[in-house]
């Protein structure tokens, strides 16, 4: 009987280590802390310690992009500051990006968003900016939790978030059909847009990004580049978008 009885303790410790286990891999909101950490997760809730962003198809120059701090304890009844450290090696506060003057978990809330707005510079069309993030313990919050193990076995920092921004393609938008437009370029898809006046964000959505479509816009940029070629060899002032670098006129047909 005291045999069985030992047997029965060592399953209850095991079911007790498994839980503590599960609690550091995904950080809850606990009653006797009073902590903070960074909360980003995909489609898939996966946690994210970084975010790569283009303006490729932002009409406007400024975008804002919301970094989640989630509290780990009990909300209380007053407003408590977050001490948030950023830093560049590339981008300018102020230039590149606007900070949000006050960081701090409000009364009764478990979590904010906390906005950074990334600025459109000529600069970002020919590299990519990096601001780092990074949580310090102040006196209303520690930092009871540092990293969190994924399912896969990755280990993804919670007390530092990247966000990584540009207005370069790493790829074609999902509606350019070459046959109609030619091979994929930036400067073709900008000359589109700003010609056309259609929004960039229409060239991910099938459903408005049409064949028919996108036969229209072969046409009318194939009509507006051979204007333009005829205002180049008459002497006349011409768009010089609707030429490649070596000044050979643009194409929307596939070669």
């Amino acid at each position: 009987m005291m045999k069985m009885k030992n047997r029965y303790i060592v399953v209850f410790l095991s079911l007790l280590i498994g839980l503590s286990a599960c609690d550091e891999r995904e950080p809850g909101t606990f009653q006797n802390i009073s902590g903070i950490y960074f909360n980003n997760r995909s489609s898939a809730s996966a946690l994210q310690d970084s975010i790569d962003v283009t303006f490729v198809y932002e009409s406007g120059d400024d975008m804002e992009i919301p970094v989640k701090i989630q509290l780990l304890g009990r909300p209380v009844d007053e407003s408590r500051p977050v001490d948030i450290r950023v830093s560049s090696e590339n981008a300018v506060e102020g230039t590149d990006y606007v900070l949000s003057d006050k960081v701090e978990i409000p009364a009764g809330a478990s979590s904010i968003n906390y906005i950074v707005t990334l600025k459109r510079t000529e600069s970002l069309k020919t590299m990519k900016k990096t601001i780092y993030m990074e949580l310090r313990a102040n006196d209303y919050f520690a930092l009871p939790v540092t990293e969190e193990i994924q399912a896969g076995g990755d280990t993804v920092s919670t007390l530092r978030y990247r966000i990584i921004f540009s207005d370069m393609f790493t790829s074609a938008p999902v509606a350019w059909e070459e046959n109609l437009l030619g091979a994929f370029s930036q400067q073709k898809f900008e000359l589109i847009c700003d010609v056309l006046d259609v929004a960039p964000a229409d060239f991910n959505d099938v459903s408005v990004m049409t064949f028919a479509m996108q036969v229209y816009i072969s046409s009318e940029m194939t009509q507006y580049v051979k204007e333009q070629e005829g205002k180049k060899n008459a002497g006349e002032e011409f768009d010089e978008n609707a030429f490649d670098g070596n000044g050979d006129p643009l194409t929307f047909k596939k070669n």
